[in-house]
């Protein structure tokens, strides 16, 4: 699949990042729970990334999508719940509420930027969320999913599990 360069779409200023996150929050997006049920949401998107090598090896570029993006959502829900004592209903609001509470380092906000700037346009919908929905849904694109755009979003999966899994249990 052929994606053409575009602008990133998450906020980039804290001013912006801080609007986003108080949208999320007035609509509901962040569900409240106990601090210690991280370990299970870390475990479900630790579980997803070890299926993915599966995926790549039958070439199921849509399934690698759509458990890579899994896994990055459990992964930082589990830091939501550790960090904050609650988890996000919504993916981008994830990310923001990370970002918001300066928990997610800024690089790793640049790389999920970049994802969201790659894959938002293909389709309309936000994220790798856009990938995973052709992946799941979509009876005609899923067959243009590509191996490069597997590898962008189990890459960063590959980084942001093992760095959650670290900072929730130092």
């Amino acid at each position: 699949m052929v994606i053409e360069e575009v602008v990133p779409q998450l906020p980039q200023k804290p001013e912006r990042v801080r609007a986003a996150y108080g949208n999320c929050a007035s609509l509901g997006k962040f569900v409240g729970v106990q601090a210690g049920e991280f370990s299970s949401h870390l475990e479900k998107a630790k579980s997803d990334l070890r299926s993915v090598d599966a995926d790549f090896s039958r070439e199921q570029w849509d399934w690698a999508i759509v458990k890579s993006y899994y896994a990055i959502h459990h992964a930082m829900n589990a830091l939501l719940i550790k960090e904050r004592g609650f988890y996000s209903k919504d993916h981008l609001c994830a990310i923001l509420a990370l970002t918001f509470f300066d928990v997610l380092p800024s690089g790793l906000y640049s790389e999920l930027r970049e994802i969201h700037a790659k894959f938002a346009d293909f389709t309309g919908f936000d994220v790798m969320y856009s990938l995973r929905k052709i992946g799941q849904y979509d009876v005609r694109k899923w067959k243009q999913l590509s191996r490069s755009d597997a590898e962008s979003v189990y890459l960063l999966a590959k980084k942001i599990v093992p760095f959650i899994e670290e900072r929730c249990y130092r």
